[in-house]
């Protein structure tokens, strides 16, 4: 009977031997948590974090809604690597010193202490250390795993940073030690999460999302050391839901075009039960409930100030935004165009970035007609950049789009080749500010029949008066605005660049009712797309000897 019993254990023992080879076994079988109530429960992946680690790699960026239990998910997948990799340095970075304190003792000391005594006993601690400010473990097998608030020095293998849009809304130093010290020493092969619910526009969070965002819309496939971009929202949790009164969802008319408007963003389905849920949590939750339960990626940012466009069209029009057909990198003095197999720069958090390159959605058309919008900035490294956008006049839709920084003279240039490129394409510059200097150097390069000229009469001597270029003011933004919300309104935006409609979600009424980008974020592309819209109602005809002419050319001059 004793033998039998020995073979028994035996052969169980071989079999939890297997299955402590497989990753995914042991993060649902082998670690104990606390739940909201204080309780010791086994932890098990929920469909959302299962989907992370489905579709993770090597660096990724996560925007989430509130109580979906990422960092916890996070943080035993990182103390399940200390424990079965040799030599492995894990580290998480925790918003504050109370809260590197709670990670340690709740995400790493419970589960690692509550380990069966026959499995903990094979991990010898070398030294541990544990406080109300966080703590650390060094195993004899090399690895450990550390929580703090900063790692100023060495490099880690495996890395979550907890909450960061935190970070970056209320300690913006500790941020930027992040950023320049933490980040600049992940190495290819590091395995690194940044998770956290959006704290508002700006801030280094905001724009490391937006990069990821835009790269995941150009489909480019990532390198070791680019991050790629999650998003989780409300309505991926089944916890999400409550029960339907008899008389249906009790939603308003708003609220309904609302739903409608983010099933087709995020090409999903909201039943009746998630929908009652939502109204409930919003009757509660108030202005803060898209940014603690977003349904997308741009809403999760929450936007202080009074919007200009409105929230559902906006909405509508990311719904419409797709990859663009090429990505071109233009010299701007020769026009010569590459196709980038995928972009090179790097922006200020050391992210891939599409700005210097022409986005193109369509080719040019010799049947169809174009107009551009220019928004000139200053060319500095830092602060708004110059954009340029091309659309067709029969329909609207951005065909081509560039943002970057530039010498004044030489988006001149560019400009000039890309509406050459565009079958002489109408421009509508800035004239404000350094659009004066651009203007300048464009009439002298490109036809001045296909620039905007804006007339008047001159009060002195009542002699007519050209003026080039499109001024913005307080009086002349409203035109743009209203005619962009129209667009909207009748989904009929015609953009397909997420940076775009991006911009125009930030697109706020300042205290003084003025209008502009919010603070920490930029208007340029926003600026640039609105101008093309009203170059294409404004431009003239091009004469049509051209186009008989050019139909009546032999085909073999073509």
């Amino acid at each position: 009977m004793t033998h039998e019993l020995d073979d028994i254990e035996a052969e169980a023992l071989a079999e939890i031997e297997v299955k402590l080879q497989d990753k995914w076994w042991r993060l649902d079988n082998l670690y104990m948590i606390e739940n909201e109530r204080g309780e010791l429960v086994r932890f098990r992946l929920r469909p959302a974090q299962k989907l992370l680690f489905q579709t993770m790699w090597f660096l990724n960026i996560i925007l989430k809604a509130r109580q979906l239990g990422f960092s916890t998910a996070i943080d035993i997948y990182l103390l399940d690597e200390a424990l079965f990799n040799n030599n492995i340095k894990c580290g998480i970075i925790a918003q504050d010193r109370q809260a590197a304190g709670e990670i340690f003792r709740t995400k790493i000391e419970i589960p690692f202490d509550n380990l069966p005594g026959w499995l903990k006993s094979r991990f010898k601690i070398k030294s541990r250390q544990s406080g109300t400010t966080g703590g650390y473990v060094l195993f004899e097998h090399g690895s450990s795993i550390q929580v703090a608030t900063s790692f100023r020095s060495g490099t880690v293998q495996r890395l979550h940073i907890s909450e960061h849009g935190k970070i970056c809304a209320k300690y913006p130093e500790k941020a930027k030690e992040v950023r320049t010290g933490t980040l600049n020493a992940i190495h290819p092969g590091c395995i690194a999460f940044i998770e956290s619910t959006a704290e508002g526009v700006g801030g280094d969070f905001y724009t490391m999302t937006m990069r990821s965002i835009e790269l995941a819309q150009i489909q480019e496939q990532l390198s070791k050391l680019d991050w790629k971009f999650h998003f989780f929202a409300w309505w991926q949790d089944p916890k999400y839901r409550a029960p339907v009164p008899d008389s249906g969802v009790t939603m308003s008319k708003t609220q309904r075009e609302y739903f409608e408007a983010v099933e087709i963003a995020m090409n999903c389905t909201i039943d009746d039960e998630q929908r009652q849920w939502y109204v409930l949590k919003e009757a509660e939750q108030g202005a803060e409930m898209k940014q603690e339960f977003p349904s997308t990626p741009i809403e999760a940012f929450l936007v202080s100030g009074r919007r200009v466009f409105d929230a559902t069209h906006v909405m509508n029009a990311e719904a419409g935004c797709e990859a663009p057909l090429i990505v071109y990198d233009i010299e701007p003095m020769t026009g010569e165009r590459t196709k980038a197999a995928k972009p090179e720069r790097l922006d200020e958090q050391g992210q891939k970035s599409l700005m210097n390159m022409l986005l193109v959605w369509e080719l040019p058309d010799e049947d169809e007609d174009y107009a551009i919008g220019v928004d000139i900035a200053e060319g500095l490294e830092h602060g708004d950049r110059s954009s340029i956008d091309v659309v067709k006049k029969s329909t609207g839709e951005q065909v081509a789009h560039w943002f970057g920084h530039i010498d004044v003279e030489l988006l001149a240039h560019l400009t000039a080749h890309i509406g050459r490129w565009y079958s002489r394409a109408y421009i509508g510059p800035e004239r404000n500010n350094h659009g004066h200097a651009f203007i300048l150097k464009l009439k002298d390069i490109y036809p001045g029949s296909r620039i905007y000229a804006e007339q008047y009469i001159d009060r002195e001597d009542e002699d007519e008066t050209v003026k080039l270029g499109w001024l913005t003011t307080r009086h002349s933004k409203p035109i743009l605005t209203e005619g962009m919300k129209t667009l909207l309104a009748n989904g009929q935006s015609g953009i397909n660049w997420i940076g775009t409609v991006s911009e125009m979600n930030t697109y706020v009424y300042d205290k003084r009712g003025s209008m502009n980008a919010q603070e920490g974020c930029f208007d340029d592309q926003n600026m640039s797309y609105m101008i093309a819209q009203e170059m294409r109602v404004r431009m003239p005809a091009k004469v049509e000897k051209q186009k008989s002419e050019r139909k009546a050319q032999h085909w073999m001059t073509k």
